[in-house]
């Protein structure tokens, strides 16, 4: 199970007050300015300020950092149990969609299964075009039916076939959007997940200057994650 960190609904950033630790300034530095996460206990808790209190000597996780400022989502194919495990936010991609056509009972499957039979799909004639299409299609009613299912917001991937194509991202957001709003689900529940590519940083400026909200994925390197930061500051 992988573990994403999704803001609170009412904002795409990280509260200011609360980040931990801080980045030098200085080009050469490439290390915290304040603490490393991997550092004992007392070290992890002075810096994160509200991280949860604990006996001396006490172990205080990673995770448990983490959740002092942000909330944890995992991100899974085991989601059906809702009333069980109550999802807070989601996300859908090509991998989530192999999930859901492994698990033959779950209701999000006929959303696959109206895309395949999509009209507008089935008129292509390039096989290429009809596997984005049917692509595209599934991610939109997959992701509207999770967005009746949770409270916050819906992130949705962009094909990384598309990671260097700053135009390709933005025209498969807005297909993306169409479908949402065939759906009625309002923009302002969702997050578009592109790759952190450069042309994918473009797309994602281009699109949150129209007020569509983006963030950044397949940020592998430390190096990769400062240049975001030193480049496009919002993103934080």
């Amino acid at each position: 199970m992988a573990l994403s960190i999704s803001a609170p609904t009412s904002s795409p950033f990280l509260p200011a007050p609360r980040q931990v630790g801080r980045w030098s300034s200085s080009p050469s530095s490439l290390k915290p300015a304040g603490f490393s996460l991997r550092r004992p206990v007392v070290v992890a808790r002075a810096a994160a300020g509200n991280a949860p209190s604990s006996p001396a000597g006490a172990v205080v996780t990673e995770l448990d950092v983490v959740s002092s400022f942000s909330e944890i989502v995992p991100d899974t194919v085991v989601f059906d149990d809702f009333e069980r495990f109550a999802p807070t936010a989601a996300t859908v991609s090509s991998s989530l969609l192999l999930g859901i056509a492994g698990l033959p009972d779950t209701k999000f499957k006929s959303a696959i299964d109206t895309a395949l039979v999509d009209g507008e799909c089935n008129t292509m004639e390039k096989p290429g075009d009809r596997m984005s299409c049917y692509l595209t299609k599934a991610l939109g009613n997959v992701g509207a039916e999770l967005a009746l299912q949770v409270p916050g917001r819906v992130s949705t991937e962009i094909d990384a076939r598309l990671a260097y194509d700053t135009q390709g991202i933005v025209q498969r957001v807005h297909e993306l959007l169409q479908i949402y709003n065939e759906h009625d689900i309002p923009s302002e529940r969702l997050l578009f997940k592109i790759p952190a590519t450069w042309q994918g940083i473009e797309a994602s400026r281009l699109l949150e200057s129209e007020g569509t909200q983006t963030h950044l994925t397949f940020v592998y390197r430390h190096v990769h994650a400062l240049c975001l930061i030193w480049s496009q500051p919002y993103f934080l």
